[in-house]
């Protein structure tokens, strides 16, 4: 992302010394602390002013999260207390596996610890590609899915030919899901980002914005509010 925010502004040198600001949501939860942490700490040589990162219901600190989707599921309703109580000691059990996965030698357990995690919350869902509800707003059903929107006006224009062109990007074809994409950072789900964030407060004039939607199921507001009770800084 460094080379390419380089590229970007040699190409275009108008944009050159511009405040910058990195937002995203889900699994930017990871990537936000990641680039903001690289590029105040490592690339110093970039002509942009970072001001700040803003995370949307975000996916940062898995430790911390996943207990959360027992809570928000039981106070929304979508589980009854029996199985509160058995997501409640499962995530126990998820939080002893994503502790392993954090040791040196951790990355076989971290698929480990994905997938019992992960199957816990999934029990939510009924069947996960087709699930109950829609897993980014539990008010609605899941429309088209796995991924509950209809994606198909934003397939037409970006791989309208025109499109690609103007992107720079012509013999490409967009996906609104890449599952390879997908595996492969499938790797990095169990790590924890929010150190990164607390070195971004404590050594930087950068601005953090946490925020999230309370109807969101798959990065919950009780997982953002946990991981950001759980961040210490010194400032």
């Amino acid at each position: 992302m460094a080379n390419f925010l380089r590229g970007f502004v040699e190409q275009n040198p108008e944009f050159a010394g511009r405040d910058f600001y990195i937002t995203g949501e889900s699994y930017a939860g990871h990537y936000i602390p990641a680039i903001g942490h690289y590029i105040a700490f490592e690339a110093t040589d970039l002509d942009l002013n970072l001001k700040g990162l803003a995370i949307g219901n975000g996916l940062t600190d898995p430790y911390d999260q996943y207990p959360q989707y027992a809570d928000f599921s039981y106070e929304n309703g979508l589980i009854g207390e029996e199985w509160y109580h058995v997501m409640e000691g499962g995530m126990k059990a998820c939080q002893g596996l994503i502790a392993e996965s954090q040791k040196p030698d951790g990355h076989v357990r971290d698929i480990v610890a994905l997938e019992f995690c992960q199957l816990l919350a999934d029990s939510v869902l009924g069947n996960p590609l087709n699930p109950k509800f829609n897993v980014y707003d539990i008010r609605e059903g899941c429309e088209v899915p796995p991924m509950c929107y209809d994606f198909s006006q934003a397939d037409t224009l970006l791989n309208d030919d025109a499109t690609k062109a103007a992107l720079g990007v012509s013999g490409r074809r967009w996906t609104d899901c890449n599952q390879l994409v997908h595996t492969f950072l499938l790797g990095d789900w169990m790590t924890n980002l929010m150190p990164q964030v607390a070195e971004i407060l404590d050594g930087t004039d950068i601005e953090v914005l946490v925020y999230s939607g309370d109807k969101d199921w798959i990065c919950n507001w009780r997982g953002g509010e946990a991981w950001t009770l759980a961040t210490e800084w010194a400032n």
